[in-house]
């Protein structure tokens, strides 16, 4: 049994799904395929005078704490894994006085990544991040996409990989996630679910085709915050961060037998989201009608050649 999996046998307070999990907590410097906590102070944020000044100061401590992140293959996407993965539905029914935030990457090939965050700063220790993490929580969803912030940071990787996502995405800095791709909410008793679809924008899909065919060789960390925009939302501060190391996509996933409702099926879809998937429609039509000019077959439906357009 490996310590990472007799850890989670003996405190109850992490999210147990298989024991034959392979993305774990790091055991060791020189350790791949895990995940571990890292320092919230060594990302600067806007400072309480900020709008003043313009200056950032490094967090305080994150928020919430990782508890675990996980990675699941389906042969649908999946959405909400708070209500549909049956270990982490138990895992939050069984903690009701704790506060959960819950980061979903979903991955083009239907992979979901799931950050399982606990929060550990008491209410009343920041007002500042208390107004601003309950308006988000009650908020819209124009309030949600306009305030939560990513920050991507690569700390080792090949250098050609780190200058070719960093060439297509525009750089490595912190962004308004739900801006730039389709992000969909959900709110529980005791949690907060956040899932961003990366195949939603054809040059972050390609990008993250890219980083997961070459996620054996980085080392990068990933953070949240809700942005500050008025002075009583200030200073900002991490709601969670934690850092990923050398992971191999297809020896952490876990197949999970999920059943989407008809509605939600969707063709599956290449690294690239579909890049190619209207030239490949062009095509078909263009054949369809070189058929037809020799009788051999009727004209395609309108409504199928305009399927996904």
């Amino acid at each position: 049994m490996s310590t990472e999996t007799k850890e989670l046998r003996e405190n109850p307070e992490l999210w147990v799904h298989s024991e034959n999990d392979v993305w774990h907590r790091r055991e060791k410097e020189d350790d791949i395929n895990c995940f571990h906590r890292i320092d919230a102070t060594s990302i600067k944020l806007r400072g309480k005078n900020y709008l003043d000044d313009k200056k950032k100061l490094p967090s305080k401590e994150a928020a919430f704490d990782l508890v675990c992140a996980k990675c699941f293959k389906t042969s649908h996407q999946m959405l909400h894994s708070a209500k549909e993965v049956d270990s982490l539905k138990k895992y939050l029914e069984d903690h009701p006085d704790n506060e959960y935030f819950i980061v979903n990457w979903l991955v083009p090939g239907h992979y979901t990544v799931v950050n399982l965050y606990v929060r550990t700063l008491k209410r009343g220790e920041d007002v500042e991040f208390d107004k601003l993490y309950d308006m988000f929580r009650e908020g819209d969803e124009k309030f949600r996409k306009e305030r939560f912030k990513y920050i991507p940071q690569i700390i080792e990787a090949p250098s050609i990989l780190k200058a070719t996502v960093s060439s297509m995405l525009g750089g490595l800095r912190p962004v308004l996630i739900c801006n730039k791709l389709t992000c969909h909410h959900f709110t529980g008793k005791n949690y907060v679910e956040v899932n961003v679809d990366t195949g939603s924008s054809r040059i972050v899909s390609a990008a993250a085709g890219i980083l997961v065919k070459g996620f054996s060789g980085i080392v990068a960390n990933t953070g949240f915050l809700i942005e500050g925009r008025d002075k009583s939302e200030l200073p900002e501060r991490m709601l969670g961060v934690h850092c990923n190391t050398k992971i191999t996509l297809d020896k952490i996933a876990i197949p999970y037998d999920y059943q989407a409702p008809e509605k939600e099926q969707t063709p599956k879809k290449g690294w690239f989201g579909g890049m190619f998937s209207r030239s490949s429609r062009s095509g078909k039509k263009a054949d369809a009608q070189k058929k037809k000019k020799k009788g051999d077959v009727h004209e395609e439906p309108e409504e199928v050649a305009k399927e996904g357009q």
